[in-house]
């Protein structure tokens, strides 16, 4: 059996609010559009990371605490002190960080997207 990786899906309440926002602030491209029997959108960054945006109601789920999520986006960014002073002059909601660690010597935080699922960062250091 051959698995393949494909993109992350979130189901979002507002998914056109959530697709803008993950556009504008983490600079992802819209790559596909689907609108017919439901509203599923494809978005890509520079890199490769591919997420899915879809809505929740029309997929018959009911979102909770997005901080209670057992399924969480990591990503990498070069300076993750930079990339916290973005978030703030973005006015988007942090978790916790930067931090560092000391034993493995990594930055690393998390900040909430727009409908408040949670996004760990980390540097290219994190084991």
């Amino acid at each position: 059996m051959n698995i393949k990786q494909r993109e992350t899906v979130i189901l979002a309440n507002d998914y056109k609010a959530v697709v803008k926002w993950y556009v504008e602030i983490l600079g992802f491209k819209l790559i596909k559009t689907f609108e017919d029997e439901y509203h599923y959108y494809n978005i890509k960054n520079e890199s490769g990371i591919e997420i899915g945006i879809a809505s929740a109601g029309e997929m018959g789920v009911e979102l909770g605490d997005r901080k209670r999520n057992p399924v969480i986006l990591q990503i990498e960014v070069e300076d993750v002190q930079l990339f916290f002073e973005y978030l703030k002059k973005n006015n988007v909601t942090t978790q916790f960080g930067p931090s560092f660690d000391k034993s493995g010597e990594f930055w690393y935080g998390a900040f909430f997207d727009l409908e408040g699922n949670p996004i760990w960062v980390v540097d290219k250091n994190c084991p």
